[in-house]
């Protein structure tokens, strides 16, 4: 349950915070997390990034301050906007219509609701993982620098992905590994910096790096959880599930490290292609 507390306490703060700025600091303090692992595990169990929640938030406020006869410039300071401008796009994203239209009779506005987190049981489909503890290793493999802020690392980092595999990196990567399958891995980032390394590696069976890095994933203990299905609809369920089901009924903790997907031989585009997701957590 402290898994849940603490993701509600986040969202308390959240809520707390709609007419100003966020302290990441207190938030990852709140929520015993990066702020990397704190937006993954929030989008994972909501739909919904961070800052995406505030902004329907925000604007589901700001209709009762405009129908209320308050002036637009008024409510967009009070919400954190710099200007009239940027509160009228950030309105009109959310309602499809100008502020100025609020009061129409005509206007159809939307209403967002708190957040709250809570266990969710179900019993009809199991998640298959297993526990294993893993001593240091090594893999090959090109890393880019991306950030969590504005959702900049899900496009980034599918360009990368793509990048890889048209101009021929990812084969070259290959031919210097002793094994066929390959990896996504997600380096936590500092604290409350938005920014993190993402890297797509091989197995390092020693010798030859090419232009190639050597990266060091630290010894832990992992939760391993199996994903089976079309990708890559079937390995973001996955991390739904253990962010929304697995972790809160369990009662496990995130370790700080790398998040992993272990790709398997076979084709990602078949309804049984099998591959799997790789998590450090703390010993019970």
């Amino acid at each position: 349950m402290k898994w849940i507390e603490r993701l509600n306490d986040c969202v308390a703060y959240l809520e707390d915070h709609l007419d100003g700025d966020i302290d990441w600091d207190v938030l990852c303090d709140k929520a015993c997390l990066s702020r990397l692992y704190f937006s993954r595990i929030f989008e994972a169990a909501t739909g919904t990034g961070i800052g995406e929640y505030l902004r329907r938030r925000r604007m589901t406020l700001a209709v009762k301050d405009l129908l209320s006869g308050r002036k637009v410039i008024d409510v967009a300071l009070d919400y954190g906007y710099s200007s009239p401008e940027a509160f009228c796009r950030a309105f009109k994203s959310v309602h499809g219509i100008a502020p100025s239209r609020a009061g129409d009779k005509s206007a159809t506005l939307k209403s967002y609701h708190r957040i709250s987190f809570s266990i969710s049981i179900k019993g009809d489909r199991a998640m298959n993982y297993r526990l294993e503890k893993k001593d240091a290793f090594k893999v090959l493999g090109a890393s880019i620098k991306t950030t969590s802020e504005e959702g900049k690392n899900y496009v980034e980092i599918p360009r990368f992905w793509q990048d890889a595999n048209k101009n021929g990196l990812m084969k070259r990567m290959e031919d210097l590994s002793p094994s066929a399958e390959c990896y996504g891995i997600c380096f936590d980032g500092e604290g409350s910096s938005p920014e993190f390394r993402y890297a797509i590696a091989v197995d390092y069976g020693g010798g030859e790096t090419g232009e190639f890095e050597v990266l060091d994933i630290p010894a832990a203990e992992w939760a391993i959880f199996e994903s089976v299905g079309l990708m890559p609809a079937a390995i973001q369920e996955v991390w739904k599930r253990i962010f929304s089901e697995w972790l809160p009924a369990t009662g496990y903790e995130l370790e700080s490290g790398a998040q992993i997907e272990y790709y398997l031989p076979g084709d990602p585009g078949s309804a049984d292609y099998r591959c799997e997701v790789w998590i450090p957590v703390k010993s019970k």
